[in-house]
C-alpha cells in the first residue's frame, strides 16, 4: 500500500537575500524538512559557480531542503532528479503542450531552445550529523534577464499565462513527484531514462568548460551515474561529472 503523501511545508517569503540561505538556515536551526521556501524577490540570488543570479518581482524563486535525502553515494544523482522534477512540472502547465520542454546536462531547463530555469543545488553537514540538501529553483516568469552569456527565455514570452503561484504549485508537485520515483536512490534507472527522453543536445556537437580545460566532441549519452559521455574525436569517450555544457546546433544555440 502507498503511504499517503505529506501535507506540503511551505514558508513564503517577501525578499530575502537567497532562499537556499534561508533554507539552509532553517535546517542548522533544526529544521527537519521537506520545507519550501519562496521569495518574491532575491537581493542576492546566485547560481551555479558563485554567478549572480538576477532575481527581481514576477519570477518564482524557490528552494527545498532536504535531510539525509539519501546515502551520500547517491545523492550524486539529485541534480538530475531535480530537472526531471521542474521540467515535468513545468510541462503540466495550461497550455504548455504546445512548448518544447527539455533538460540541458545537467540540470538547466529549455523552453523553445532558451534557458528559462536553473537550478542550484547546495548541502552541507550539520552540527547534529544530519545532512542538509537544498534544491534552488528560479525560474523567469514574467522577466527575462538580458546581457547572458546563452540565450534565455520566460514563461509569458513563450505564451503561458500561468503566474508565479501556479508556477510554484507544478514545480513542486513535479519535483515532489520526481523524488517519489527515485526512491533515496534506489530508482535512478528511471529517472535516467526520462532524463534522456526530454534531453537537448544528444547526438549534437558540443564543448564541455570545466574547472582546468575545455573539452570538445558529441554528446551521445548519460552513464548509469549520470555523468555525460562525450565522444571526442578519434573516438576517444570520456565521462564527465561536472562543468557547463554549450551545445552546438541546437534551435536557438542553447548555450
Amino acid at each position: 500500500m502507498k503511504a499517503p503523501r505529506l501535507p506540503r511545508r511551505h514558508l513564503a517569503l517577501d525578499e530575502v537575500g537567497s532562499t537556499n540561505s534561508v533554507a539552509l538556515d532553517a535546517a542548522r536551526a533544526g529544521d527537519p524538512g521537506p520545507l519550501w521556501v519562496t521569495a518574491e524577490r532575491q537581493a542576492a540570488g546566485r547560481g551555479r559557480r558563485a554567478r549572480p543570479w538576477v532575481s527581481e518581482r514576477g519570477n518564482l524563486y524557490a528552494s527545498l531542503l532536504l535531510i539525509d535525502a539519501a546515502a551520500l553515494g547517491d545523492l550524486q544523482n539529485l541534480p538530475l532528479v531535480a530537472a526531471v522534477g521542474v521540467r515535468n512540472g513545468l510541462a503540466a502547465l495550461k497550455g504548455a503542450g504546445q512548448l518544447d520542454i527539455n533538460i540541458k546536462w545537467p540540470n538547466d531547463i529549455l523552453v523553445n531552445g532558451r534557458k528559462c530555469v536553473g537550478i542550484l543545488l547546495e548541502s552541507e553537514r550539520l552540527a547534529d550529523g544530519r545532512f542538509a540538501t537544498v534544491i534552488g529553483c528560479g525560474v523567469n516568469v514574467e522577466n527575462v534577464p538580458t546581457e547572458t552569456p546563452y540565450p534565455v527565455t520566460g514563461l509569458r514570452k513563450e505564451g503561458l499565462s500561468a503566474g508565479v503561484s501556479d508556477v510554484f504549485a507544478a514545480l513542486a508537485g513535479g519535483v515532489e513527484s520526481a523524488l517519489a520515483v527515485w526512491q533515496r536512490g534506489r530508482n535512478f534507472a528511471a529517472i535516467r531514462q526520462t532524463w534522456i527522453d526530454h534531453a537537448a543536445g544528444i547526438g549534437l556537437p558540443c564543448t564541455v568548460r570545466g574547472t582546468d580545460a575545455v573539452l570538445e566532441g558529441v554528446f551521445v549519452d548519460l552513464d548509469d551515474t549520470g555523468r555525460l559521455i562525450l565522444a571526442e574525436a578519434g573516438g576517444t569517450r570520456r565521462s564527465i561529472s561536472a562543468g557547463d555544457l554549450f551545445l552546438l546546433g541546437a534551435p536557438g544555440d542553447a548555450r
